[in-house]
């Protein structure tokens, strides 16, 4: 599979009640940023998106992804993001989408099927 990049991916979860970030850096994935264009009668509206896809070969274990919560960075970075308390997070939180340019999940496709080598996620992002 082709690879253009590395991501760090922050993957949420919630244990006993607590949300929580984990780090995951991911050497050798796809990363395409696409631009769109909408006219309307109001204007022309931008957005942008990212195409993410992960082989499997790429990492150690399979993911579970969480839409909606999970980040990612593209390149490795080494900032942690501080689950301690709540109000930590939200401070952690804050730090870490000020100091760098991250995305969203949206959607998660697990496709896992077919031989190890083309066995992949594809991810998508706001």
């Amino acid at each position: 599979m082709f690879t253009n990049a590395d991501t760090t991916m922050y993957l949420y979860s919630k244990e006993n009640g607590v949300d929580k970030y984990t780090r995951l850096p991911i050497e050798g994935v796809y990363w395409e940023e696409i631009s769109q264009s909408t006219l309307l009668r109001t204007g022309e509206r931008n957005s942008a998106s990212v195409l993410l896809v992960i082989p499997l070969e790429s990492l150690e274990s399979p993911v579970e992804f969480t839409p909606g919560k999970d980040l990612a960075v593209k390149g490795i970075i080494e900032d942690e993001i501080d689950s301690g308390s709540q109000a930590a997070l939200s401070k952690s939180l804050t730090a870490f989408k000020a100091a760098h340019k991250f995305i969203t999940i949206t959607s998660a496709d697990a496709k896992l099927y077919g031989s190890e080598a083309v066995q992949h996620y594809e991810l998508s992002s706001k």
